[in-house]
Order: structure tokens, then sequence, then C-alpha cells
């Protein structure tokens, strides 16, 4: 007994720490993906293929420890993986539109979609504030997208299939926050119908995962699934990016890729679910509001020079404002502020 109160914090701590780790992976995310230069639909399939491979053996061990996933946890883990790699998908066309911080940015619309499906369809009670918050989220997300006047072009293109470039960037990012939300709605019943799996069914997402690509390369682009041509040519998009190949793929591509498939995904998704479920809720909402913030505000800019123009700086702090208070992290820091002034 006398030692349950230093467990307890040992384990707390390793929860923090595993945490941080996950949120900074994510953070690095959108601009490990530029770094790799690969076409959208083939980087899905290549972070998600080999993100599942690098997690097998850790969910074999799981099935082994815990049990099989069972028949209902499957089933919803797919569903939920296929609309992560909707979201995985416009979101990697988002980045090259937008730019990697701003598309970090728009993919924090889930946090009015998760709430919004649990109303509609579970008969959750909602706070009446959430319908002041997701009209002012919305025109956040549209500014940050740079709808209203984007960062200062560069000699990139202001369009891609005949759509202004950032609307195009803005109309992705927000599917990608969008099936984000659902994604979250999803495996969140998923892991109400299992026994403390949570390795197994991102394994069986990362499969479902694969669809979305797949339909994008079938049917929408003509790229197919391409190992030879990147995105972009010397870091940037060429001025006719639907027709024009980037530059080659190389090996630099290749470890960036490696980077982004196990620890973008496989070691970011699972050590944030770990810390997830061993933390206050609140304070783990609030840690992964320093994602985003990271990445718009330093990573983007340090790495690939993108700086937001005013309109979507101020898009950026409504954002992340709503976010906050949506999640209860600002009434948290009010109340603590109150009762040390008191």
């Amino acid at each position: 007994m006398v030692n349950s109160p230093v467990n307890k914090g040992e384990s707390t701590g390793k929860a923090y720490l595993i945490l941080i780790i996950g949120i900074i992976f994510l953070a690095f995310s959108a601009p490990w993906v530029k770094q790799s230069n690969f076409d959208p639909a083939t980087s899905v399939i290549l972070r998600c293929g080999i993100g599942a491979l690098a997690l097998l053996p850790f969910a074999l061990r799981e099935a082994k420890k815990l049990g099989a996933l069972n028949k209902q946890g499957v089933i919803l883990s797919l569903v939920a993986g296929v609309f992560l790699g909707i979201d995985f998908t416009a979101w990697n066309y988002s980045i090259y539109y937008v730019g990697s911080g701003i598309a970090s940015i728009l993919l924090n619309l889930q946090i009015i979609i998760l709430p919004a499906l649990a109303f509609l369809i579970d008969k959750e009670r909602v706070p009446r504030s959430f319908f002041i918050v997701a009209p002012i989220m919305i025109l956040g997300v549209v500014m940050a997208g740079g709808v209203f006047g984007g960062s200062e072009n560069t000699g990139g293109p202001t369009t891609v299939h005949g759509i202004d470039i950032n609307i195009l960037g803005t109309i992705e990012g927000s599917i990608s926050g969008i099936c984000y939300g659902i994604y979250l709605y999803t495996s969140r019943k998923a892991t109400r119908v299992n026994k403390g799996q949570f390795i197994q069914p991102m394994v069986w997402a990362s499969l479902a995962q694969l669809i979305a690509p797949l339909f994008v390369m079938l049917f929408i682009s003509d790229r197919g699934f391409d190992l030879i041509h990147g995105v972009m040519v010397n870091g940037k998009l060429p001025m006719n990016p639907e027709t024009t190949l980037g530059d080659p793929i190389t090996g630099m591509n290749w470890f960036w890729m490696l980077v982004l498939a196990i620890a973008g995904q496989a070691m970011a998704w699972t050590f944030v679910q770990y810390g997830s479920v061993r933390l206050n809720p609140t304070i783990v909402a609030g840690l992964l509001l320093l994602s985003p913030i990271s990445t718009v505000a330093i990573i983007a800019v340090l790495l690939f020079g993108e700086i937001p123009s005013l309109i979507q700086i101020i898009g950026v702090v409504i954002v992340l404002l709503a976010v906050a208070y949506q999640n209860g992290l600002l009434n948290k820091l009010i109340g603590a502020k109150s009762s040390g002034e008191s």
C-alpha cells in the first residue's frame, strides 16, 4: 500500500511522456508529408501500409494477451479507417495547396463534428454554447485557409483545376477535418465494445485507410501509384501541378516517408491513444492543441517559410480559441486563475 502513490505517479508521468512524444510526432506529420514529396494518394498508401506493418507484431502480442478484437470492434474499426483514409488523402492535398501549417489548423474542424454526431445519432446533450461556437469556428477555418486573402504568393500557382488554390485547399482541409471527426466518433464507439485493446483497432483501421487513396487513383487522379515522381519541384508546387510531374523520388524522400509512416503514423497515434485513456481529458485536449500551434507557428515557418497573412493569423487564433473553449480548456484556465486570485 505504501508504494501505490509512487507507482501511480510513475504511471502518470509515463503517460504524460508518451503523450507528449506522440504530440510532437503529430506536429511534424504535415511537414514530413511535404518532405517525402510523394503524390498525395500514393503517400497515404505508403504511410498506412508501412504503419500497419510496424504495428502488426504489437497487435499480435496484444491479441495473445487480451484476446482478439470482437466482430463489432473489427467492423467499427474498419468504418473508422475508411473515414480516416479520406481524411488523410484530402489532408495531403491541402498540405500542398495551403501549406502544412494551415492544413494542420483546418484539421481541427473535427472539434465541432464529433459532438454534432453524438448529438444527432446518440442523442447526447451538447451545451448551448456549441451552437454559437460552431459558426465562429467555421468562420475561423475559412479565414485561416486563405479564402479572404492568403499568404503572399511566391511564384507558385494561384489556381488548380481552375479553382483558386486557397479555396481548393480550404475545401480539402475542411473535408479532412469532417472525416477526422467521423473517425473519432466511430473509433470511440469501437473502444467501448472491446476489452481494452487499442493496437488491434489501429491495424484494422490502417487497412481500411487504403480504400480512399485507391479510389482516387482509379477514378480521379491519373497519376496512379507513383513511386517515381513527386509533387513539388525544388520544394515548391509547379505552375501546373495537375499536369507537371515533380522532382524524381530520391533516397531522402523515402527516408522521410519511413519517418512519417513509423513515427507520424504508427507511433504517434498509438502514443496519443495510450496517454488519452490514462490522463484527464481536458489536460489531454489542451496538450493536443500544442500540435497544430507548433506546426503553424514554428515548424512550417522554419522548414518551408510558410508565413500566413494577417487574416489567416486571425483565423488561426479564432480556430484555436474555439477549440480551447469547446474542449473545456479555457474554462479550466479561467477557473484556475480565479481561484488563484481569490
